[in-house]
């Protein structure tokens, strides 16, 4: 259902005004903050959520397929190809959610949250981070290593599902269980992006 609703959103904002990304992203991520420090399954949040990332994500790849033809096609395949992935080698047990694969991917997704909010700050000031928006080499590789990054984090989420279907946990969990998987294919979804936005741009 938050699929749908994303993707609606997606469709219904695809080549609107570039004012929608940042009014999108915002009203995203006030929202997510809300839903995560809140511990909320209110379906309407979340829903509203979903909105606010579909808007975001529409806009961004209107703008995006504008410069580089069908690179929006592709992300959205890499991104259910990475997602599937991951579900299958979690299914088969060769990815687990061990209590040191969560501490070093935790201390990845923080770290990378650092990173981004140390190159928001430069980028007011006028000096972005070249690594992390150029298309050079190394800018390439920390794409990579960030994209890996949101694929694992699916085996924590699939790993709580688990451990609350187990637990006989309410089914009003399933809203935030919802949550986290749409959290995760976004950020997957728009760090591909970004990687196929900087493999195009040395073509």
């Amino acid at each position: 259902f938050l699929l749908v609703l994303t993707s609606l959103a997606f469709a219904a904002t695809w080549h609107t005004a570039p004012i929608v990304i940042g009014i999108g992203a915002i009203a995203g991520l006030i929202l997510a903050l809300i839903i995560s420090f809140t511990r909320s399954a209110n379906p309407v949040l979340i829903g509203l959520y979903a909105l606010c990332e579909g808007a975001f994500l529409g806009s961004l790849s209107g703008m995006m397929e504008a410069q580089f033809p069908n690179i929006v096609l592709q992300a959205v395949t890499a991104t259910f190809g990475c997602f599937f992935a991951v579900l299958a080698l979690y299914h088969v047990k060769v990815l687990q959610a061990t209590p040191v694969f969560v501490k070093v991917l935790s201390a990845a997704i923080m770290g990378i949250c650092m990173l981004y909010l140390v190159n928001f700050v430069s980028s007011l000031c006028g000096h972005p981070m070249g690594f992390l928006s150029s298309n050079s080499t190394l800018s390439i590789g920390v794409s990579i290593a960030i994209v890996v990054i949101a694929s694992l984090s699916f085996v924590i989420d699939f790993a709580a599902i688990d451990s609350a279907v187990e637990q006989g946990v309410g089914s009003g969990q399933a809203w935030r269980f919802a949550f986290c998987l749409l959290v995760g294919l976004v950020w997957l979804y728009m760090e591909l992006l970004r990687l196929l936005a900087k493999l195009s741009s040395r073509r």
